[in-house]
């Protein structure tokens, strides 16, 4: 019976800082109404949202030490479990500050002591995650210390076996990515049209454009849209979800995507067709523009959004 585990690899986290504030004034002293934070980043984001949908999850993390009970504790919090590699040197933190109908997003890099070490402690879990897991995630953006070489070497040991390599990357990581034949890749429209070279606007172009990739070894594209939906392009189908009426203002749409790609992964793991998978992807894509933050949502809400979710062929 194939492996139901999703091995997330989280190597550039961030400490998310939500702050709530009326209005932006530069140059002015401000109060922010409410605020909060909590580990974040694409990775973490997506093995929150699968873990909750009571998939088989874990995720590898890598920052510094100060860190390690935090992530473990929120990461348990959502049945997700963490391999903790420490790195000494500085986190890495994201602030998001909310005005009501707008966000604005504020990231640091993060200054840590990547070492020959920790490459081999990373290439480890990867390898023994292509032999065990169905499925093996890279997620968001990679410190920059990794470089090109070892990020090839990582590529190389996570499609050498049996899981399915996920990527929701971008720039040269996607790009060289795409070489190792993943079994699924999660672009947005910005970072698809610098892939692909060109923007595509119409449903049937994008089909053509992600199938290009796939004749030269990508397995299929999830094509994130945003407020237009999004595009599922696979050797079995070719599926349009479009937005869903929920019947709620949208809060905040920062981890939708993120929470797309946890609930399609989670669904496929769990033995579901496509299109069906699909439905749950963007049910909880939906669920997590309700409120402030990145995949805090919860899966009664998730759940409640899968009868409403249209998914047509593309014809």
């Amino acid at each position: 019976m194939p492996s139901r585990d999703i091995v997330y690899f989280s190597l550039h986290p961030t400490r998310d800082v939500a702050l709530n504030l009326e209005r932006v004034e530069l140059g002015q002293v401000l109060r922010a109404r409410s605020w909060f934070q909590y580990p974040g980043g694409k990775g973490l984001n997506a093995a929150r949202t699968a873990g909750m949908l009571e998939g088989r999850v874990r995720a590898v993390t890598m920052a510094p030490p100060s860190w390690r009970a935090e992530v473990r504790g929120f990461l348990s919090r959502y049945g997700v479990g963490n391999r903790f590699i420490p790195v000494e040197g500085e986190g890495r933190t994201c602030v998001v500050i909310n005005e009501g109908s707008r966000e604005t997003v504020i990231n640091t890099d993060l200054k840590m002591q990547f070492t020959a070490r920790h490459y081999r402690l990373v290439a480890r879990e990867v390898w023994r995650a292509a032999r065990r897991a169905r499925f093996v995630v890279f997620a968001g953006s990679l410190p920059p210390a990794l470089g090109m070489r070892r990020y090839k070497e990582l590529m190389r040991i996570a499609s050498s076996a049996s899981a399915g390599l996920a990527l929701d990357q971008t720039g040269k990581w996607l790009s060289v990515g795409c070489g190792f034949r993943p079994w699924i890749i999660k672009p947005n429209l910005r970072e698809f049209s610098a892939l692909v070279g060109s923007r595509p606007s119409a449903p049937r172009q994008m089909v053509s454009a992600a199938r290009a990739l796939m004749a030269n070894g990508v397995g299929r594209v999830l094509l994130s849209l945003g407020s237009r939906g999004c595009l599922l392009v696979s050797p079995s189908g070719r599926w349009f979800a479009p937005p869903v009426r929920t019947g709620f203002p949208p809060v905040s749409a920062i981890g939708s995507g993120d929470a797309l790609l946890g609930g399609f992964l989670r669904s496929v793991a769990e033995g579901m067709a496509e299109p069906e998978a699909l439905k749950w992807g963007v049910a909880a894509a939906t669920a997590n523009l309700a409120r402030p933050g990145a995949c805090l949502m919860t899966a009664p809400e998730v759940k409640a959004l899968v009868p409403r979710v249209e998914v047509r062929d593309v014809r």
